[in-house]
């Protein structure tokens, strides 16, 4: 497959002065930049400084379905039956990397097939592992292994980087071969409609020898990242900033999918605390946890467009006894005035659409079902319907349960609206607001801010072809693998076997089947209490000082910070 370099305007147009410095906000937990842990909403930050055997392409049009197809990066080519890089079992596939891709380290070092395979593993480390490792771990022959025997390993072991360096460098992936410094085999355990669409994700970026001389996801990591993409590391204030300046051992010749506008990119961190405003004029935003973005162009307003998000949902903590009874459950799922909620988007988010939702996969995505297990009048709730489940299971007083929600983007008003609904019909709930980066610590690790019962959450697409994988085993699979989004705890072997069936489906079809079984199983489980979907926006284009601001379709829409240009003076 043949990439051609991104020109962002027509060949008649005056061209803005290349160079000057890109501010944009970033949420906290943008930071570390380290991809190894990096989530996947984090992609538009890890994209500066990395790159991965493929990548995506800006869009003009952001309904354009080939801008949501992996285009080569790192790899030659796309592997595929006709090119010989895909087996025809599709369990094989075979990559050869650009010769001419480089390290800024002081000998500007290639790239090689073994600095990716370092990738895979330190993915899997047990200190802080890749949000997206279970995509991988289920698809990648030995990798489940390799992750869960690591964990076991580091539990009666150091956590240091060179406790963690010496297991990585000893033990191997099976299914990840670095043939030479050029030619990479990947194994698959079954065939993966969507597995080159994970290849993209930053958790499957190249990593190079000087990385594991620091824990991952550490600031000392942060602030020692070497680049192989159009920018690197300069600043790293924890928490404050990130200052990134053009990287020399980057070629633009070997990159046809990134830029270099900007001289500087400085990323203002914002933790929500403060709900800072972003200057329109002078700063790109990026969407808080809750909400999307304040100014925003919606993306396709019917069912048509791709990439719908689950924005919000409740996720219920199930490990709380609390929600042992399933009456309880099925109480919190009528008692929700969803229908609030979508009013309040309408007043803060105007003109983009958003409809009640009473399943986990939105429209636009593969496997959605309009299907509500628990339908209420108008989709305001039902009171009497939820006091009544509550009586027969008898409950009795107590506490109020406690909704944690992040401080940024609509999370407070919406965790406000969910709480006054929750308590008028017999469930008293207090909303307690986290920073972003204590929000995502409590998700990731429920104890870790005191007992919670509730939480608002979001989910956006991860990428948007074949991928009902990223909303429901990210969401809902119980695995001994690290990360994912199951936030809850929600384990059902019902469901994980409807899972199981689905990765071994062949047909897309039969795979989709499967997909929308085991999310009406969660749903009908009150795993979470589905909430709104929203159609997807993406940044409003041309603020008034920087130009070339375009989407990436696949990582939610967001803008690719490479091809911005910042006003600079003449």
């Amino acid at each position: 497959m043949t990439v051609t370099p991104y020109r962002p305007e027509p060949a008649n147009a005056v061209p803005r002065r290349r160079g000057g410095v890109l501010r944009v906000v970033a949420p906290t937990d943008a930071a570390p930049l380290d991809p190894s842990c990096a989530p996947v909403s984090a992609a538009p930050f890890v994209r500066l400084h990395t790159r991965q055997l493929v990548t995506w392409q800006v869009a003009r049009d952001v309904r354009d379905w080939q801008a949501v197809a992996p285009v080569p990066d790192l790899a030659l080519e796309v592997p595929s039956t006709w090119n010989a890089g895909l087996g025809a079992s599709h369990r094989s596939y075979v990559f050869h990397l650009r010769p001419d891709v480089r390290w800024d380290t002081p000998d500007r070092r290639r790239v090689t097939a073994h600095d990716v395979v370092r990738g895979f593993k330190r993915m899997c480390n047990p200190v802080r592992p890749s949000p997206s490792l279970a995509y991988f771990t289920g698809a990648v022959r030995g990798m489940a292994a390799f992750a869960t025997e690591w964990a076991a390993e580091a539990t009666h072991r150091a956590g240091d980087a060179t406790t963690l360096a010496a297991y990585q460098n000893t033990h191997e992936i099976p299914g990840v071969i670095a043939l030479d410094d050029e030619t990479l085999v990947i194994e698959l355990a079954r065939p993966a409609l969507d597995f080159v669409q994970m290849l993209a994700l930053p958790a499957a970026s190249a990593v190079p020898v000087e990385h594991d001389a620091f824990v991952p996801g550490s600031p000392q990591a942060t602030a020692h990242l070497r680049a192989n993409g159009p920018y690197r590391i300069r600043r790293h204030r924890p928490g404050e900033s990130v200052e990134l300046v053009r990287n020399p051992a980057w070629e633009p010749a070997s990159d046809p999918c990134r830029r270099a506008e900007a001289d500087r990119v400085r990323l203002r961190l914002s933790d929500g605390t403060g709900r800072a405003e972003v200057d329109p004029g002078a700063e790109v935003p990026c969407a808080p946890a809750v909400g999307g973005l304040p100014t925003a162009e919606p993306i396709a307003a019917g069912d048509g467009g791709l990439g719908w998000v689950l924005d919000p949902y409740l996720v219920l903590n199930l490990r709380d006894p609390i929600w042992a009874d399933p009456r309880v459950r099925q109480a919190a799922a009528l008692a929700v005035d969803k229908a609030a909620v979508a009013d309040l988007f309408r007043r803060h988010r105007p003109g983009v659409p958003v409809r009640v939702a009473g399943s986990l996969i939105p429209p636009g995505n593969a496997g959605h079902d309009p299907t509500d297990p628990y339908p209420t009048p108008d989709g305001a709730g039902d009171p009497a319907r939820c006091r009544d489940l509550l009586a027969s299971a008898h409950r009795a007083d107590g506490p109020p349960l406690v909704l944690i929600h992040p401080r940024s983007g609509l999370g407070p008003e919406v965790a406000h609206a969910c709480a006054a609904s929750l308590t008028r019909a017999g469930l008293p709930t207090r909303p307690a607001g986290l920073s972003d980066a204590a929000y995502a610590e409590a998700l990731r690790r429920p104890a870790a801010v005191g007992r919670w019962q509730l939480a608002v959450a979001s989910r956006v697409p991860d990428w948007l072809e074949h991928n009902a994988r990223v909303f429901v085993q990210a969401m809902l699979q119980a695995t001994p693998v690290p990360g994912g989004a199951n936030h809850g705890g929600y384990a059902s072997p019902e469901a994980d076997a409807l899972i199981e069936r689905a990765l071994d489906a062949a047909e897309p079809w039969r795979a989709e089947a499967d997909w929308r079984a085991a999310a009406e199983r969660a749903v009908a489980d009150v795993a979470v209490v589905p909430i709104l979907h929203r159609a997807p926006v993406t940044a409003a284009a041309r603020p008034d000082r920087v130009d070339g601001v375009r989407s990436l379709p696949p990582q939610g829409y967001a803008v690719d910070l490479t091809a911005v240009r910042p006003e600079v003076d003449r």
